[in-house]
């Protein structure tokens, strides 16, 4: 049994840094071993300057702009690196708007932000691009001058992710967070291909984060998952499924590992639910499509940014190292891992990982391969 210490969850953290901030708690020491997407959510909640750059850190952009925007007397600009500002946030700036926040847009896509007191009260939400829009809204009620009442506009997309949201704000705050369960899914999807056991140390079923659904795919993929006082314990179990269907729409992050753990296991694959994939670090359905292209695997049932199959039941390694790009997102890279499990590659920009995953690496190729 070979025991792997994961992150803290970046989705409780982040939740649980904005929150502190908002309750005038202190937070937590600051710790280098911490995802980027954390430290980002540290840095713009402490800095002392105007100009914050969040770089890549999605989370942090838009949740930054809803806490400073409520923070009266204050005045920001919140900014981050080319691709993200150019990803949808206009939903969230037109019900902080719609609260009375001075927030304009600057021409290089960064936001100048005069903090006020907001109204809060009845205001709705366009969720069908991102759940950390409402997410936001939710976690400054404290700072607003009436309750909160959300009219969501749209299809909630990742929905679990405002539930936890609305959880976090309940439940008194307890620091670390428990593990996160997208990057226990990558050890999972090892397990499965290599056969090798693990236990996932920091990991509970009782648990606010939306991506442990992958445990239900147990049958789907011959796996099952057991409990104890340290963790999760991943063993093996047959499995009879040669196609497999799954809507990603509640765990877009989900996706990539998916997908190259269906392709070693040689099945047919349908995923449906992709739309939020297009606006991430990259465009993430057409670099799994590209990717499939690399490893020549013809997909089918293409619907552009949506869904689409592919059989990898003839798919076979060849013995040349396959060069490949993360693209500067560390889901892609996540995803290069797991093929590589049985092509060589050769990954360029495989350090985006420190993005949620900084020991990745260190803890992926450590691990002798026992492959059947």
């Amino acid at each position: 049994m070979i025991k792997i210490s994961l992150p803290i969850s970046k989705s409780i953290a982040n939740r649980y840094l904005v929150r502190c901030a908002i309750l005038n708690e202190k937070l937590p020491d600051f710790d280098e071993n911490w995802s980027d997407d954390i430290k980002s959510m540290y840095h713009l909640l402490t800095s002392k300057n105007e100009l914050i750059n969040v770089g890549a850190a999605g989370t942090a952009f838009r949740f930054g702009i809803a806490f400073w925007s409520a923070k009266k007397g204050v005045n920001k600009i919140i900014t981050g690196d080319d691709s993200l500002i150019k990803r949808p946030i206009d939903p969230l700036i037109n019900s902080l708007r719609e609260m009375g926040a001075d927030i304009i847009k600057m021409d290089n896509g960064s936001f100048k932000i005069s903090g006020k007191k907001l109204s809060g009260g009845k205001v709705r939400v366009d969720s069908s691009f991102s759940s950390q829009f409402e997410s936001a809204l939710i976690l400054i009620e404290p700072l607003l001058s009436s309750r909160l009442m959300v009219s969501r506009k749209g299809f909630a997309v990742s929905y679990p992710y405002i539930e936890m949201t609305r959880l976090i704000c309940k439940r008194p705050l307890k620091w670390p967070p428990e593990s996160d369960w997208s990057n226990a899914w990558i050890w999972i999807c090892r397990s499965i291909i290599t056969k090798q056991e693990f236990l996932l140390e920091g990991l509970n079923k009782k648990t606010p984060q939306g991506d442990s659904i992958c445990m239900k795919w147990s049958n789907f993929f011959g796996f099952e998952v057991q409990e104890n006082k340290l963790g999760i314990q991943v063993n093996q179990k047959p499995s009879k499924y040669k196609e497999v269907k799954i809507d990603f729409l509640l765990c877009p992050d989900l996706v990539q590992v998916s997908i190259a753990m269906a392709i070693l296991l040689k099945i047919k694959f349908s995923c449906s639910g992709l739309r939020t994939l297009v606006h991430k670090e990259t465009n993430r359905f057409e670099a799994l499509i590209n990717a499939l292209k690399i490893l020549e695997i013809e997909v089918f049932d293409l619907k552009v940014n949506e869904s689409f199959s592919f059989d990898a039941s003839n798919w076979a390694p060849n013995k040349e190292t396959c060069r490949v790009s993360s693209l500067g997102d560390h889901r892609m890279a996540f995803f290069w891992a797991i093929i590589g499990l049985k092509q060589p590659i050769r990954i360029d920009y495989p350090e985006t990982v420190s993005k949620s995953y900084p020991s990745f690496w260190n803890q992926w190729d450590s691990i002798v391969n026992r492959l059947n």
